[in-house]
Order: C-alpha cells, then sequence, then structure tokens
C-alpha cells in the first residue's frame, strides 16, 4: 500500500535501546499492517534481551509541544491512537488532559507497560489513575500479570471468578474493549488471549511456540490492533489478525534464536489462514469433522424468497440458488421448500434452504444456509447426519475464526457494500477486506461474496480470491431480471451442474 493510501496512527511509547521493543517495534508493525506512524516518545530506555538498566521520561515541555504539532500538523487525520510505556504522573496527566481536550473520540489502543521482557520499568501509576485512563480507551491490551496487579485481583480470586470478572472490572471503568493477554502463564500448553466488552466475549489461541517466545510481542499486538482499526476494522476483528501477526512473529523471530528472547519478528499484514488463531466462544458450535463438501465454484448464487423466483432462474441457467422465506408461519412452506428442492433436482442445480433446517432434511435438500445467531440454536449434528451441505454468514474475520471451527460447506463472506435488502448491524467489508479473507481461504473452503454488489462491480469481487457471488436486489429488482441474470451468469459463471 502507498503510504498516502495509510491511515495516520499515533504512537505514544518509549525507546527500546535493544530495538526489540518499543516504538520501533511500534512503527513496524503499523507499518506491516497497512498505516502510517506518527512517534512520540514518552521515555527514553537502556535495555537489552537480557536487563533493563535504566528509563528517564522526556520533560512535560517537549511531551506537549510535540502533541500539539500531532494535533496541527494533521488535523482530521489521525484514525487511532497507540499508548504504551507512560513512566511519569506529569507526562500521564498532561496526555490525559489532551486526550479530553485535542484528541476526543479517536480510537485508543493503551498498553499498560509495567514489565518488560528483560525487567520490571518505572511507571506511571497506571493503577491510581485507571478512573480516569480507561473512559478514553477503545481497547486496553494487560498481560494477565498486569491485569491481575491493576485489578487488585489474587490468583485464587480469578481461579474463582474467572477472566470474564477480570475484564468485567476494566470494562466497568470506561474501556470500551479488553483483551487480557495469556501467554505469560508459563505451564500452559497454548497462548490464549480474552477479549470482551459488553456484548461479546471469546478466546484467541495459539500452541505454544519452542522456546521463550520473543521480545516485543506485546507492543506490535497493541500497535497492530491500533493499525488494524485505523484501516476500519471492527475491535474484535483487529483481534485476530493482530494475534495473528503477532504469533508469525514469534514463530520467525526477527534474529537468530539465543539464549534469550529474539526480537519479535515482523513479516507483513497476515494472509496465511494458519497463523490465525482458534477463536472460541461460548455456545458457538465447533465440528471435528467437515460438513458435506460442494464445488468451490458455485457460480453466480441468486438468494430469492418465492418458489416462482427459483423455478424462472433455474430455467435460464442458474446451478445455485437459495430459497429465503422468512415467514415462518406460513402454513404452506414445507410445501414451498419441498418444490423448491424437486426443483433443483429436475434442473441438476444445488438448492440451499435459509434458516428452516429441520424442513430442508424432511425435504432431502442439497444444504442450508444459517447465519450466526442461528448457529447457536440448531442441531448441527442433525443436519450432518443428514448428509446436507452447511453455508454459513459472516461478516468479518472474527466470525470467519468462527466458521472455521465449525467446519461448513462454504463460508459467505459479507457484507461487500451497502445494502438495502436488510438492515446490516455490522459496516460493508469493502474490496481490500474481502481480498484478504478471499486470500485465505482460497485453497481452504468455497467462499461466496455476498451484499450490495452490483454487475459494474462483478468482475472487482472476482478478483477479490472468491468462487461465488451472491446477488439478491441485483436481480430481482431489475426491470428485466431473466436478462440480467443472463448477464450476471457470462460474468461469474453458473459453477459445476449438480449430479444427483
Amino acid at each position: 500500500m502507498e503510504n498516502q493510501e495509510r491511515p495516520l496512527v499515533l504512537v505514544i511509547a518509549g525507546v527500546d535501546s535493544g530495538g526489540g521493543a518499543g516504538i520501533t517495534a511500534d512503527c513496524i508493525t503499523i507499518h506491516d499492517n497497512n498505516a502510517f506512524a506518527l512517534p512520540l516518545v514518552s521515555a527514553v530506555t537502556s535495555q537489552s534481551l537480557s536487563q533493563v538498566t535504566g528509563c528517564e521520561a522526556i520533560s512535560k515541555d517537549l511531551f506537549n509541544k510535540s502533541l500539539d504539532l500531532a494535533k496541527n500538523d494533521w488535523p482530521t487525520k489521525i484514525s487511532a491512537i497507540k499508548v504504551g510505556l507512560v513512566t511519569h504522573k506529569d507526562i500521564l496527566d498532561t496526555l490525559i488532559t489532551r486526550l479530553e481536550e485535542d484528541f476526543k473520540g479517536i480510537p485508543l489502543v493503551w498498553d499498560p507497560v509495567l514489565t518488560a521482557t528483560a525487567g520490571r520499568l518505572d511507571s506511571a501509576d497506571l493503577k491510581k489513575n485507571l478512573d480516569k485512563i480507561l473512559p478514553h480507551v477503545y481497547v486496553f491490551t494487560p498481560n494477565l500479570p498486569e491485569a491481575l496487579e491493576l485489578a487488585s485481583f489474587s490468583k485464587d480470586k480469578l481461579k474463582k471468578e474467572g477472566m470474564k470478572a477480570l475484564a468485567k472490572f476494566f470494562l466497568d471503568k470506561g474501556a470500551k474493549n479488553v483483551i487480557i493477554k495469556g501467554g505469560h502463564i508459563d505451564d500452559a500448553k497454548d497462548a490464549i488471549d480474552y477479549f470482551a466488552n459488553k456484548d461479546l466475549s471469546f478466546t484467541m489461541s495459539h500452541s505454544k511456540v519452542d522456546g521463550d517466545g520473543a521480545h516485543g510481542g506485546g507492543c506490535a499486538l497493541s500497535s497492530a490492533l491500533a493499525a488494524l482499526i485505523a484501516n476500519g476494522y471492527e475491535a474484535f476483528d483487529a483481534a485476530c489478525l493482530a494475534k495473528a501477526y503477532v504469533y508469525n512473529g514469534i514463530k520467525n523471530p526477527a534474529l537468530p534464536f539465543n539464549k534469550y528472547r529474539p526480537p519479535i519478528g515482523h513479516h507483513g499484514m497476515v494472509h496465511d489462514v494458519n497463523l490465525l488463531p482458534t477463536v472460541k466462544e461460548d455456545n458457538f458450535p465447533t465440528s471435528d469433522t467437515p460438513f458435506a463438501p460442494c464445488p468451490h465454484n458455485l457460480g453466480l448464487y441468486p438468494v430469492v424468497d418465492s418458489v416462482e423466483w427459483v423455478e424462472s432462474l433455474l430455467a435460464v441457467g442458474v446451478k445455485t440458488i437459495q430459497l429465503r422465506i422468512k415467514d415462518k408461519d406460513d402454513k404452506d412452506l414445507f410445501e414451498k421448500i419441498q418444490r423448491a428442492v424437486f426443483l433443483g433436482k429436475s434442473y441438476g442445480a444445488r438448492v440451499f434452504i435459509d434458516d428452516h433446517y429441520e424442513l430442508a432434511i424432511k425435504a432431502n435438500a442439497y444444504g442450508v444456509h444459517l447465519g450466526m445467531e442461528d448457529l447457536k440454536i440448531a442441531d448441527i449434528q442433525k443436519i450432518k447426519d443428514a448428509n446436507l451441505r452447511l453455508g454459513v454468514s459472516t461478516h468479518g474475520v472474527f466470525e470467519m475464526c468462527k466458521a472455521l471451527e465449525l467446519k461448513p460447506s462454504y463460508i459467505a463472506l459479507g457484507h461487500i457494500f451497502p445494502t438495502q435488502s436488510k438492515k446490516m448491524p455490522s459496516k460493508p467489508q469493502g474490496l481490500d477486506k474481502l481480498k484478504l479473507q478471499g486470500d485465505m481461504l482460497k485453497d481452504v473452503i468455497p467462499t461466496v461474496a455476498i451484499g450490495g454488489i452490483k454487475i459494474d462491480k462483478a468482475l472487482d469481487v472476482m478478483n477479490c480470491s472468491v468462487g461465488s457471488i451472491a446477488v439478491i436486489t441485483a436481480i430481482t429488482d431489475s426491470k428485466e431480471p431473466l436478462h440480467e441474470t443472463q448477464k450476471w451468469l457470462a460474468l461469474v459463471g453458473a459453477g459445476p451442474r449438480h449430479n444427483i
């Protein structure tokens, strides 16, 4: 990405003379994750991979002047702020004041640095000032020892009340999102981070890499978060990508392994699905075995609300279609589903049924399609036992990670552009985010792009490594829907015929 296209991230952190952490790691990480860093040094440290021997804050006057320049040189252009080491009360007080007055509303990632890999760092009294700090914080990223210290949680209290209670302590004081980093638990097999906000909580885990990890992982995580948030990612999506970035850097450190922890490696934004964390959310299903497969290229995939539409579109060559009838009280619902399934078999087409999986099983449909909330209450094993294909809707990297743990037949990636077909709680993904996810999944599982896609964007979407495009109003609202369908088929294709 060209620098002029990158959002700006203001970085307030210390200089690590060992080069592996601090503002050096922050700036490299931010660049790797498609943003541009504006470094504002809060302190200078003398440290190596093995020890910390000194730490001095810059003056309050110089700190203020640097903030003035950041504010005045880049008005309204700073898209995120990352805060790391703050060593002096004057700097902390100044920063809190300036956040209230000059940088209000800009997403802030705060990494409360109390301890470096090599030893304890002098820090301003963050614990005493949490009530002032956290109302400004979009994502708070303590490691587990720091979180326990800041919240006055003993290990016994944590064992009794759990990570949810520990995260709630920081949320109640004003943080919008919290990530508690669990890689410091020495006897754990996995490095498990805990994400929480008022609506959502989940874990992100990787198997621990042999050795003692890498120096600068906490800096890299918070900086990657800030860069990704500046690029429009939701906090939970950014969390999954940031953890993958750090995992890659630990697996492939910047310098050869020695008796100390090597500096974390910086290898660009993650595009390898194998680097993503295992994501688990309470009450969301997982699967040890995959659902029945379907072609990677499903072709044009219309989503329609009547059997009449199914029949018309199959007649002009569509080979993948979804019947979406939202009225659960429709007295003729099963007959409509049964008719759609019959038509699919007659035309050698794949007919997916939205939501009504029990009726789809009864009608021996090709497959069903379920959204994230529906998956929590559906009998997933019943669908698998009936050998139906399962398609799932996702709205970003976090939901994509959850879906991968379910091993469905395909994953729908959306919504790509603004859409009128239904009210969406999430923001449009856009082509850049679609391409990132498409690249990750292209050799792993079939993908379907959906949401606001018009025919003039069809080729751009297909160039994002997706196998299929789902459309609704692009066909059903057309003045000549059958002619429009043929134009779509010419661009996207129909996918292979389904042989019963």
